[in-house]
């Protein structure tokens, strides 16, 4: 019986076939819509409307602090300063996807892994705007540590947030006792 099997192995190899299956249907829907003009053209519009998103919010912040900021499509600008543009790795796709799968991958109630999932996702997306407004700052006014904190040390924090976000999952909210016990022996 394949329930059996699977409920015998161990908690870690549980989350590594877990991660591989949740990986494998993301990049096959992934291909599919990109095959199919349709749906990739939904995919898209959703990927413009996300940056759109995390464009105005960094502009809104930033005016709040006094930067006369400007924003045409995926570029945004402190006025006569500094400015990035946001492409799909900029506003976190990838990062928000990576966070999906791991709380996927790992045991639980169905209904504590959607909620975690989509309260994680506004965390990462806060961290990620904040991510973007320090990065317009250091090239304003630090412009030679520009590349070093975009390539290095603002990305691999955004990635060690999701880590800890994953952590505390882990420890805190995720599944009981027995989604990961072994099960019983059969009696003779």
């Amino acid at each position: 019986m394949p329930s059996k099997f699977y409920h015998s192995w161990s908690p870690l190899v549980k989350v590594l076939f877990n991660l591989s299956v949740a990986v494998a249907v993301g990049l096959f829907f992934y291909l599919f819509l990109k095959q199919n003009y349709f749906f990739f053209a939904f995919y898209e519009e959703g990927v413009y409307l996300f940056i759109e998103f995390i464009t105005t919010s960094v502009k809104m912040i930033l005016n709040l602090f006094d930067f006369n900021c400007e924003s045409f499509g995926k570029i945004i600008s402190i006025t006569n300063g500094a400015g990035v543009i946001l492409d799909r790795g900029c506003v976190g796709r990838n990062v928000l996807l990576v966070f999906s799968a791991f709380i996927i991958a790992t045991p639980a109630e169905v209904k504590r892994k959607i909620i975690y999932t989509f309260a994680g996702l506004g965390v990462i997306v806060v961290l990620n705007i904040i991510r973007i407004i320090l990065l317009m700052l250091v090239g304003q006014y630090y412009p030679d540590y520009f590349n070093f904190t975009h390539e290095y040390l603002f990305k691999y924090t955004l990635y060690a947030g999701v880590f800890l976000l994953w952590v505390f999952w882990v420890r805190r909210f995720r599944f009981s006792s027995s989604s990961f016990s072994q099960p019983e022996k059969e009696r003779c």
